[in-house]
């Protein structure tokens, strides 16, 4: 892949980059990759809806995230599985962001563990199954699932001409 300058830089291998300096730190990996999906399904909303960016990702008060997941699984962009696995993370966000002392629980590790195979199968029969390694497939998934959509914001040196 070709090097652009720091302000075209790759935002998908900045992101891995930035992701991997945190990855023994629960709460700074959960919050990192919400904020990295908001971003990305912003962007897909801003591409496929006729009034994305004027009406829906620029509202955040009617328009939080619970609600641009929905209409994403509404218009069939993000499928039902996808879509829980977004709404129970969505949920460990919120907690990583308002709670003194995050930790994951034994459900969120078991949710965590079981969405795996989502991503690619039979994944959550191998080890280790960790936070870190669900952030990155999580993100690798909604890439590469979006990739005509998510490239010419992201990524323009990439596009074959």
């Amino acid at each position: 892949m070709k090097k652009t300058n720091a302000n075209e830089e790759d935002v998908i291998f900045a992101f891995f980059k930035e992701l991997n300096k945190m990855s023994d730190n629960q709460r700074l990996l959960v919050i990192v990759t919400h904020g990295f999906v908001e971003l990305l399904l912003n962007t897909i909303i801003d591409v496929k809806c006729k009034h994305g960016k004027k009406k829906i990702t620029s509202n955040h008060r009617d328009y939080p995230h619970a609600v641009k997941l929905v209409l994403l699984n509404e218009l069939n962009l993000l499928d039902d599985r996808l879509y829980r696995i977004l709404d129970w993370f969505n949920k460990v966000q919120n907690r990583a962001a308002h709670e003194p002392f995050f930790q994951l629980t034994a459900g969120d590790i078991a949710l965590l563990t079981q969405s795996l195979d989502r991503f690619i199968s039979g994944e959550s029969n191998r080890k280790p199954n960790n936070l870190y390694h669900f952030c990155t497939l999580l993100i690798g998934t909604i890439w590469n699932e979006n990739l005509q959509l998510l490239l010419p914001k992201f990524a323009p040196n990439l596009i074959q001409k």
